[in-house]
């Protein structure tokens, strides 16, 4: 592996097969003679004897293509028998630590929910589920198989041994024409992977069949309690999508679901409905400000702000923040207003 285009071209055909784990899928993918593994596969009861059963060869490396506890939390296994690990370079402290137990890390979610607006019972409410998932991924990393946790998509939960990829990378070459590439917004140190002979995108959650992703609150690499702690997931997707757009390709291999071959109309389709939601929130900027985040949230969304509230002030969040980086929107002491 190295950072510059491996020399000559690809003689032969390249080879992918999609290996199921039930929720995820991960693709062996041979190039130039290289074999890589996508993504290290989750790690529930059996998943490791699964997926040895199912891969044609031992793959030479695996890249994540992020750090999430499904895509990476076999990446320790694999390193154990002396296949490399790679990871976008923004996303180590994700593959070495627990959810929620970077320093300061639960803390600052606590203090954003606080500020957000919402009243005390759903801020409340809110900062449970935190703690919940921070006790969750603390068993996650020290048992085998926790309790909780679970849900229809795997066989059983998930844990994840935090590990140390072999490298980081924000570029790089991983076969003849197999190529990682930087595309934050998922998480900051998210990766696509493009064999660019067959114009293949291995795409793992940054697109996704008949899915709009949603923006997530997260942290930014190695934040600490003081000053801006917050990465800005959706205007980072956004430009990322953008970017993914201009390539010549000509199928999509997603992290979950199946493969689909209209890959720039489903860029397109993102990109019209982030556009869309944050025009909403500016309109509804213009008739009144200013307005708490929380405030957003209701009057978008009511109903699904009382089932999912995480999940409607991280979406809020995420169109303020596409707003705020076009200069559109300013956040005071009172809320959010138009500039």
């Amino acid at each position: 592996m190295g950072e510059r285009r491996p020399a000559g071209r690809l003689t032969t055909m390249a080879d992918v097969q999609a290996i199921r784990l039930h929720y995820n899928v991960v693709y062996a993918v041979e190039s130039g003679g290289r074999r890589v593994l996508i993504d290290t596969g989750p790690d529930y009861r059996g998943a490791w004897e699964e997926l040895q059963a199912a891969l044609p060869w031992t793959p030479e490396i695996v890249v994540v293509t992020h750090g999430h506890i499904d895509h990476a939390s076999l990446g320790a296994r694999w390193q154990s028998i002396g296949v490399p690990v790679v990871a976008g370079e923004a996303d180590t402290s994700l593959v070495a630590n627990p959810a929620l137990h970077r320093p300061g890390e639960l803390h600052a979610m606590e203090t954003y929910v606080e500020s957000s607006g919402a009243p005390e019972e759903m801020a409340a409410e809110m900062m449970a589920g935190l703690r919940r998932r921070f006790d969750w991924a603390s068993r996650a990393a020290s048992d085998n198989y926790p309790p909780g946790g679970s849900n229809d998509r795997w066989p059983t939960p998930l844990r994840f041994e935090p590990f140390k990829p072999a490298a980081c990378v924000e570029e790089t070459w991983l076969a003849a024409e197999l190529e990682a590439i930087m595309s934050p917004g998922h998480t900051p140190g998210n990766l696509v992977v493009v064999e660019n002979a067959e114009g293949w995108l291995f795409s793992g959650d940054q697109l996704l069949p008949e899915i709009t992703p949603t923006p997530a609150i997260q942290a930014l690499p190695n934040a600490g309690n003081d000053g801006d702690w917050r990465f800005r997931s959706l205007p980072a997707f956004h430009a990322s999508l953008r970017r993914i757009r201009d390539l010549e390709l000509t199928m999509c291999f997603p992290g979950h679901g199946d493969p689909f071959g209209d890959v720039r109309d489903r860029i397109d389709a993102n990109l019209v409905a982030i556009d869309s939601r944050t025009a909403k929130v500016r309109s509804l900027l213009s008739q009144r400000h200013p307005l708490s985040t929380w405030d957003l949230c209701e009057a978008l969304y009511r109903r699904a702000a009382a089932r999912r509230p995480w999940q409607i002030l991280s979406t809020i969040q995420g169109h303020l923040d596409m707003l705020a980086e076009a200069e559109e929107v300013l956040e005071t002491p009172d809320g959010w207003t138009l500039r």
